[in-house]
């Protein structure tokens, strides 16, 4: 049975929703590790079942490449995020680790010695294409399937917002295993869904434009990457830093929201951006 545009986009949507809720509730973490490439793993249900699969995997973006301008803006994706923990570095939110805390025991570190190691710890090949795996399992489910089977019933700028629901509704049931253990967890969640939207008009955004699927696979793992490498790089962190810090603090839904706006104005209420 093949489907097409907002059904698909529905069918889609419940299964990965459904697979991924029920991967959190049995709290296995492998499974739960697993659960996070269900967009990708749903896709190729999706390919063997309901679509017609070469104008489905061409649509994906995944055999284009694109300007090398779009890699450039998605190479900077981590930028929000890297201002976020320098304001709440600046504010006394959070510190890194001190001198006479690094010079005990074996390793003996400066401050400066201890970032370079975790930088070069987290910002290593092996790190990288980790990164880039997830953040394609992601993607191509994403910006790859769901984004353009929405466009074909709602027009570019629906179709962004849609899939930014999904998306966010993708992240809730990881919360019930410790997505993100500081702060209320109300809160953590209404600002994790408040940065969704402006985050995803500018990942849409570079979809569309590229015509390729890599710079949003690219601008993912960039942000992931640079979360993961500061919140382990400042060791002391106050309670409710991530209020102010991180993906969803406030600084980074600031920044995302001035980015987006700018965005919002320049994208077509029917049609997609012309790839370039």
């Amino acid at each position: 049975m093949k489907i097409k545009g907002i059904k698909a986009a529905i069918v889609y949507s419940t299964l990965v929703l459904g697979l991924t809720l029920f991967a959190n509730v049995t709290k296995i973490y492998l499974l739960i590790g697993l659960v996070q490439l269900s967009p990708m793993l749903v896709l190729g249900l999706m390919l063997l079942f309901f679509s017609e699969r070469k104008a489905t995997i061409r649509s994906t973006g995944i055999g284009k490449l694109g300007n090398w301008k779009w890699y450039i803006l998605a190479g900077v994706s981590g930028l929000p995020i890297l201002i976020s923990f320098l304001v709440a570095w600046g504010i006394g939110y959070i510190a890194l680790p001190t001198a006479a805390f690094l010079n005990t025991g074996a390793a003996h570190f400066t401050v400066f010695e201890y970032v370079g190691y975790m930088t070069k710890a987290f910002w290593s090949p092996a790190m990288l294409i980790s990164m880039a795996i997830f953040a394609f399992g992601e993607e191509i489910g994403w910006r790859g399937y769901l984004q353009p089977k929405l466009t074909e019933t709602y027009g570019s700028k629906r179709a962004i917002l849609g899939t930014s629901i999904v998306w966010a509704l993708f992240h809730y049931p990881f919360y019930l295993n410790g997505y993100n253990e500081d702060g209320n967890f109300i809160v953590t969640i209404l600002l994790f869904t408040i940065m969704i939207f402006p985050l995803s008009v500018f990942i849409g955004w570079i979809r569309f434009a590229s015509g390729s699927i890599w710079p949003a696979v690219l601008s993912h793992t960039m942000i992931n990457l640079t979360r993961s490498w500061l919140e382990q790089l400042f060791t002391t962190k106050a309670e409710g830093w991530t209020y102010i810090a991180g993906e969803s603090g406030m600084v980074t839904i600031i920044l995302w929201g001035f980015v987006a706006w700018f965005i919002w104005r320049s994208l077509s209420r029917t049609t997609t951006c012309t790839p370039m």
